[in-house]
């Protein structure tokens, strides 16, 4: 299942409102610093009092004062908060989970490199050492180096032709999961001159289009079907259900063979079986993520054949089957 995290300015600080030293809680104070400085955006979202991966990218990396002198060179730094023991203003949690919302976060730690308006050119998921951290943040500001690029180059454009060849290049350079948040314009310029869709981007979107539709009816069909009390079992026979499977987009159908693997192998602790679905997978479209993902999932799954065996036997012991 697909996880979903459910701007106003916080009336219980005073702008700006800082957290840690050096990183401020506040969207808006810190565009508008952003803005003054002549400076971007590096913004963390995060669980803060239970988030491991969290507390460790803060702990061993954004707390250090070396960090924190290098990265406020180019950034102001940002922290949006969404803590569970921790007490917060209900203005500054509604402001936060609309800026998740916004920027469609998924996981923490999740960090963002924007612009001063809050517009993104880089970032990642997950926590990462100190080097690796560094270079996500370099390997950002070259990207908006050559979207900057790209965008005076469609300002130059002289033909239509020449104009949206110019803006899919800055669509190519986006980061693809802001893209539809915030790449909109880019999207709707290119549809709006590339009329006979030579770009291919009407027939992409269609197929998003597509993709999400048949993700959320499986959304639908499983929360109607699953409750907590489902035993991996009933989960498998309930996903090996699902209607006209063969119809879906191969996207979709990758989608519900990662969660036969998942119930197969809980419920019946046959590895090879499992690797057999695997396979499946990654024949059906191996450029996808799923597709991608699914060889080196095989290849760990060979690698502690026996250990996961011992592990799903004792789990089945303990539940008394």
């Amino acid at each position: 299942m697909i996880k979903q995290i459910l701007p106003i300015v916080v009336a219980a600080c005073v702008a700006p409102c800082f957290a840690a030293e050096g990183w401020i809680t506040d969207m808006d104070a810190a565009k508008k610093q952003a803005a003054e400085q002549k400076k971007d955006l590096m913004i963390e979202f995060t669980g803060s009092d239970w988030c491991p991966p969290c507390m460790q990218l803060r702990a061993n990396v954004f707390s250090k004062p070396d960090f924190q002198k290098e990265a406020q060179k180019n950034f102001v730094l940002v922290e949006l908060d969404y803590p569970r023991g921790k007490e917060q203003s209900k203005e500054m949690k509604a402001a936060n989970e609309k800026l998740a919302q916004q920027y469609g976060v998924r996981g923490f730690p999740t960090v963002v490199f924007a612009d001063a308006s809050g517009k993104p050119f880089g970032g990642f998921v997950g926590g990462r050492s100190g080097d690796d951290v560094m270079k996500a943040m370099q390997d950002a500001l070259k990207n908006k180096e050559a979207l900057n690029a790209a965008e005076a180059n469609v300002a130059k454009a002289a033909t239509d032709e020449a104009k949206v060849a110019a803006l899919m290049e800055v669509l190519k350079l986006a980061p693809q999961e802001y893209v539809d948040n915030f790449y909109g314009d880019v999207k709707a310029e290119i549809k709006k001159l590339d009329k006979d869709d030579k770009s291919g981007l009407k027939a992409a979107d269609a197929l998003s289009d597509q993709l999400k539709k048949e993700r959320k009816d499986v959304q639908n069909y499983l929360a109607g079907k699953l409750t907590d009390k489902t035993t991996p079992a009933e989960a498998l026979q309930v996903v090996k259900a699902y209607p006209d499977r063969d119809k879906l987009l191969p996207e979709t159908q990758q989608e519900l063979l990662m969660m036969e693997f998942g119930t197969y192998l809980n419920s019946t602790g046959d590895v090879d079986g499992a690797v057999l679905i695997l396979d499946k997978v990654a024949e059906l479209k191996p450029g996808t993520e799923a597709g991608m993902q699914a060889p080196r999932i095989k290849a760990g799954i060979l690698a502690n054949k026996d250990k996961i065996k011992a592990q799903i036997a004792a789990a089945k012991k303990a539940q008394g089957k």
